[in-house]
């Protein structure tokens, strides 16, 4: 039915689709996933350099961060719902001579 017939049919306000409510404003924490990787006989090596202990290993550069992301985003969720203060490295170190840096911005 066209808006015109459904004007001339009389359709009531109560018909008529009220406004789209605004979005609500949701915090979502974001945190810098600074990783350093090393090619070596088509072995990509990456260690996060902002945050001990996590490391990955795979035969892509592609699959390597999709790796290491999410254990970094899991390892840091768990700290920001027990309310721990995160230990980042600072200042970062510089990648080794052999290293790529790669910067991924991560939401919880």
């Amino acid at each position: 039915m066209s808006q015109e017939k459904s004007k001339s049919a009389g359709a009531s306000s109560a018909d008529a689709q009220p406004p789209n409510p605004p979005m609500a404003q949701v915090d979502v924490p974001a945190f810098p996933c600074i990783v350093h990787l090393a090619v070596k006989d088509g072995v990509y090596r990456g260690r996060v350099a902002n945050l001990a202990g996590i490391e990955a290993v795979a035969s892509s550069e592609r699959e390597m961060l999709g790796k290491i992301v999410p254990i970094f985003k899991r390892t840091l969720a768990e700290m920001h719902q027990r309310g721990d203060a995160i230990p980042w490295i600072a200042p970062v170190p510089d990648p080794k001579l052999d290293e790529i840096k790669r910067f991924i911005p991560v939401h919880l």
